[in-house]
């Protein structure tokens, strides 16, 4: 190691966030979280493709990006399926060169009692969960891995970490995305490919407000624990994934960079 390579150049951090001209692919991204980050990302110059089954929602978030000056497209797709999950990602990289991030934000819940939790429930959860994170980390991983660049970002939770009841087929998917990100960050970080995972606390969005339909016993506990007596907006989950997949967090891989307003600490 030399002297100028403990030196910080002239100008360093002037390009540390900026993501203009990068294409990111979005799961999840008709509402709540995933329509936050894919929105805040398209006002950085980012071309972003809003991944989700839910056409018309899809729609609203594509015409605001581009209402804001950004640029996006949508892909209906399930994320679950490898087969349309590996087409899609030749598509795209065939189309627009590069893929440069991957945020997977899909996701679902069911609440009820352990003993009681319906086998179906179970499935899709788990599915939806951590199949349909791991199935695009290894379909648009693998373009990544053909570049050599890129940067994935799964949705993780409090409950990668921590246990609160009606929950427990939730718990063990967001327990099981947070392994997954350890594993791919492991096996893919001497190949340019970075792997990580935002934690959320309790946020308001509407897979929280269909739960809190059938009951509050989730919500209530994890609510009575919180520092601070309010649920995360989603927008404010933005600036970590701006951090996650800029060059600022060139020596982060295989972590959950929590978002929990504190609630871990309490």
């Amino acid at each position: 190691m030399t002297d100028d390579d403990t030196l910080v150049p002239p100008g360093y951090v002037d390009n540390l966030f900026d993501l203009a001209g990068r294409v990111a692919i979005v799961t999840g991204a008709a509402s709540g979280l995933g329509a936050a980050i894919a929105t805040g990302f398209g006002q950085l110059g980012v071309h972003v493709v809003i991944v989700d089954i839910d056409t018309a929602g899809a729609q609203r978030v594509c015409r605001t990006i581009n209402a804001s000056g950004g640029t996006g497209e949508i892909l209906t797709l399930n994320v679950t399926d490898k087969k349309q999950c590996d087409s899609a990602a030749k598509d795209l990289q065939h189309r627009l060169g590069h893929i440069d991030i991957l945020v997977n934000s899909a996701g679902s819940a069911h609440r009820s009692p352990a003993e009681d939790f319906p086998e179906a429930q179970f499935d899709r959860i788990i599915e939806l969960n951590l199949k349909g994170t791991y199935i695009p980390c290894q379909s648009f991983g693998s373009v990544m891995l053909e570049q050599g660049r890129g940067n994935i970002i799964n949705m993780g939770s409090i409950g990668s970490y921590v246990a609160y009841p009606w929950a427990s087929a939730y718990l063990a998917s967001k327990g099981g995305v947070l392994q997954l990100t350890r594993a791919l960050a492991l096996e893919w970080r001497d190949r340019g490919v970075r792997v990580n995972a935002i934690g959320p606390t309790l946020m308001e969005s509407p897979l929280t407000t269909n739960a809190r339909h059938s009951t509050s016993v989730t919500s209530d506990f994890i609510e009575q624990r919180m520092i601070r007596k309010r649920s995360g907006l989603p927008r404010e989950l933005i600036g970590a994934a701006v951090f996650l997949a800029s060059d600022a967090s060139q020596l982060v891989t295989g972590h959950m960079l929590m978002c929990d307003d504190g609630y871990l600490s309490a």
